[in-house]
């Protein structure tokens, strides 16, 4: 099973660690442990999540587990506070107008780790990211780690992937998931962030 890169993206940056190799599930966790796979069993404050080689870890949770989950969002939705990452066109007088988005509640309890103002990709698209501090008339502005700001245009027709706080009842056995948390001399992993990607393909 792979998980899309977003959901690898916004689950680096929920913990703070860069998104580099996952830890299969089943093997003896190291520091920073992962587990990825669909869960296979679910209790009240633990699950078992089986990877795809068919082994199995036992991921604990506890109510400061954050619990997160992927949706198709709206311009709407996008609020002040929420942790964004932009990609966006440049135009001819030097404004940006966004192509996708995705957008971490607020609720979500983490902040955009940016590297500082907008960044030029392979493509020639603008990359933007940081913390939204202003929402007006479809144009947000977004603070990056260093301080500076950057207004963005964002139309209805932007591509945008909402980031939020799902309910512990979303650890359900089928859901697919992607797992960082702190290990157990057990090989159980304490979880600090559980990434859904929804239910099990058929």
């Amino acid at each position: 099973m792979r998980l899309a890169a977003l959901g690898t993206f916004v689950l680096a940056l929920a913990v703070g660690v860069a998104p580099a190799g996952a830890q299969p599930a089943g093997q003896p966790p190291a520091r920073g442990a992962r587990a990825i796979g669909t869960i296979s069993a679910a209790s009240p404050g633990a699950v078992v999540v089986t990877g795809r080689d068919g082994q199995a870890v036992t991921v604990k949770t506890t109510a400061a587990t954050k619990i997160i989950g992927r949706t198709k969002g709206t311009v709407a939705q996008i609020a002040v506070g929420d942790a964004v990452r932009v990609v966006a066109d440049e135009g001819q007088d030097g404004s940006l107008t966004a192509a996708a988005v995705e957008d971490v509640a607020a609720s979500v309890g983490r902040p955009m780790r940016g590297r500082g103002g907008p960044q030029q990709t392979r493509n020639g698209k603008t990359l933007v990211s940081g913390t939204v501090a202003q929402v007006r008339g479809g144009a947000v502005s977004i603070t990056a780690a260093d301080g500076s700001a950057t207004t963005v245009a964002v139309p209805e027709t932007a591509k945008i992937a909402r980031i939020t706080a799902l309910a512990a009842g979303s650890l359900a056995v089928g859901a697919r998931v992607m797992v960082q948390g702190t290990p157990n001399q057990d090989g159980s992993v304490n979880a600090l962030v559980v990434m859904v990607a929804g239910p099990r393909p058929h």
